[in-house]
């Protein structure tokens, strides 16, 4: 039996965890080398974007064994 939460929820929860992973696997300094900040928002180099879709898609699989997306 999975759990159903709403999609903004699951995409948030997904997203953090895969930032807590990129952090966790590249350690503070090196994750920080992936990250361009401009005036109003900060977003990851190509290199530190490829990272995170990797770990969000991971993320995703791993969830959807206790979770479903609820629209």
């Amino acid at each position: 039996m999975t759990v159903k939460i709403t999609t903004p929820t699951f995409l948030e929860i997904q997203s953090q965890i895969a930032e807590w992973l990129m952090i966790s696997e590249l350690g503070d300094e090196k994750y920080k080398t992936m990250l361009v900040k401009t005036e109003d928002e900060e977003r990851y180099t190509d290199e530190g974007q490829d990272i995170f879709n990797d770990k969000y898609d991971d993320v995703e699989q791993f969830l959807l064994g206790y979770f479903e997306k609820e629209d």
